[in-house]
């Protein structure tokens, strides 16, 4: 158990909404130079996040691990804000999907010239596929007392609100 003073406030949220809210006593970013180290009553900071994994070490002593697909994070002397692009369980990836899509981001790589749109599109689906597989990969490798347990769902995909153009016209 570890002393809650050095805890601090840790709300996450995707495009789905609230994903975690909640105190941490440390947590692993990934930014976009290079894994981020967060203790509380850090220096403000406001980041690009990479794709890649965010670990949450919690009061208790449990470690909960994400997949982040990218996002931003606000670090403030009172608490962290992350919001991400996307949010994913490290046991919900599937490796054979990520294979299949490292295999098409790789083709649309080398079929483009370095500096199109489609190119750079591609060169980051690459890098974001690849870090799940290197995420999944390491989760895999760990015993079982220490890959935590998720005691929440990730809410349902919902598609978005049909908006009618000529409604918000004056």
């Amino acid at each position: 158990m570890t002393d809650i003073r050095n805890a601090f406030p840790l709300q996450v949220a995707d495009v789905h909404g609230l994903v975690f809210s909640g105190q941490c006593v440390f947590l692993a970013l990934p930014g976009e130079l290079g894994e981020l180290g967060i203790l509380a009553h850090h220096a403000p900071l406001l980041t690009i996040l990479q794709a890649g994994e965010m670990r949450m070490h919690l009061p208790d002593g449990s470690v909960e691990v994400l997949f982040l697909e990218g996002g931003f994070a606000e670090i403030l002397p009172n608490g962290v804000m992350v919001l991400a692009d996307l949010s994913i369980r490290i046991p919900d990836l599937n490796p054979a999907t990520i294979q299949e899509k490292v295999a098409e981001a790789k083709a649309a790589v080398a079929s483009s010239k370095p500096g199109e749109m489609d190119f750079l599109r591609a060169e980051q689906e690459l890098r974001r596929e690849l870090a799940k597989y290197r995420a999944l990969q390491k989760y895999a490798s760990m015993p079982p007392e220490e890959k935590g347990e998720y005691d929440w769902q990730r809410p349902p995909v919902a598609e978005p609100p049909k908006i009618n153009p000529s409604a918000l016209e004056d």
